[in-house]
Parts: structure tokens; C-alpha cells; sequence
């Protein structure tokens, strides 16, 4: 189980993303739409991938073999977010080696002192979870690439092409595990 809590996304601590996430799943279609407006605005803000991100991305690449996430316009969108994780962890703009500091020691220590704020001053705090939220991303392409390539055979021809194009994505990542 993930601690979201421990985890940022674009607003903040990320302790509102199991409720969103279980609205995916849920009955009710205004609480689905402000959940996957949520995937958008603070999980991918602007194709920026955050520590919550890779997390969060792993349970919506689950949700789509749920039985429950039956309607393609929710399938594609979901298939559609995976792409948007995959293509954020493609990002080679940047230096994205891992500082020589103790970032979870900062972080916890931020956290610690109720100051939340301290961690967007830091500069070197945000830049190293960004790299780490860069690189999650990387690390699981292999999975987002399996839920992609399950969702080719869907019968949907919208899911088919959310798929094929979260296939592309994927393809334009070279994951650490794979780098020599």
C-alpha cells in the first residue's frame, strides 16, 4: 500500500490522491471527473511529474484490468495518463543524477518542522525530487507498457488507440533498467 502522504504532487502533499483514486472506480460521475481531472492537473501538472506521480500511475495502470472500469471513454483517458507518465520520464533536458544529499532526510525534516512551503524554497530539495520523480516514471515504463499493450485487444476502437499511443510513449523511454 502506498503512503500518499509522504508523497507530493503539484498542490502539495498528496494525502487527497486515495480518494481520487477510489473515484475512479466509484458510482458516482462527478467525483470520476474531478478524479481525473485531478490525474491531470496535480499528478502530470503541465507534463511535470511529481514523487506521487510514478505511484499513482502503477494504481491506474491496475484499475484498468479492474472489471469495474468498463466505460472506453474512461479506459482511453486512464490509457491516455499512462502516456503522459511515460513521456515525463522520456525528459533528458535536465542533469538527472541523484543529488549528494539526503533528500528523504530533508523531506522528512521539512515535513517535520509543518513546513511545507520550505520544501518549494529549497531549491535543491525540489530539484532532486524532481529527478526522482523522473526517474520513477523511467522505472516503470516496463508495467505502463504491459497494461498498454493488455489494452490493444480491447474491443473499443478509442481504448485501441489510447493504447497504441501509450505504446509510442512508452517506446520513447529507455527505462534505468534496461540502460547498460
Amino acid at each position: 500500500m502506498t503512503e500518499y502522504g509522504a508523497l507530493l504532487h503539484a498542490y502539495g502533499l498528496a494525502v487527497d490522491t486515495p480518494g481520487h483514486l477510489a473515484a475512479l472506480v466509484g458510482e458516482d460521475p462527478v467525483a470520476r471527473r474531478s478524479a481525473i481531472e485531478q490525474l491531470w492537473s496535480a499528478i502530470i501538472h503541465q507534463g511535470t511529474p511529481w514523487t506521487a506521480t510514478p505511484p499513482v500511475a502503477l494504481d491506474v495502470a491496475a484499475l484498468l484490468a479492474d472489471p469495474r472500469v468498463t466505460d472506453p471513454s474512461l479506459r482511453a483517458e486512464l490509457l491516455n495518463f499512462l502516456a503522459a507518465v511515460a513521456e515525463a520520464g522520456s525528459i533528458t533536458t535536465r542533469d538527472l543524477s541523484l543529488p549528494d544529499f539526503d533528500v528523504d532526510a530533508a523531506l522528512a525534516q521539512a515535513l517535520a518542522d509543518g513546513d511545507e512551503e520550505g520544501i518549494w524554497e529549497d531549491e535543491r530539495l525540489q530539484g532532486a525530487l524532481y529527478v526522482r520523480a523522473v526517474l520513477g516514471c523511467r522505472q516503470i515504463v516496463p508495467a505502463l507498457l504491459d497494461t498498454a499493450t493488455a489494452a490493444v485487444s480491447d474491443p473499443s476502437p478509442q481504448v485501441q488507440a489510447a493504447a497504441v499511443h501509450t505504446i509510442g510513449a512508452c517506446s520513447g523511454v529507455a527505462p534505468l533498467a534496461w540502460r547498460s
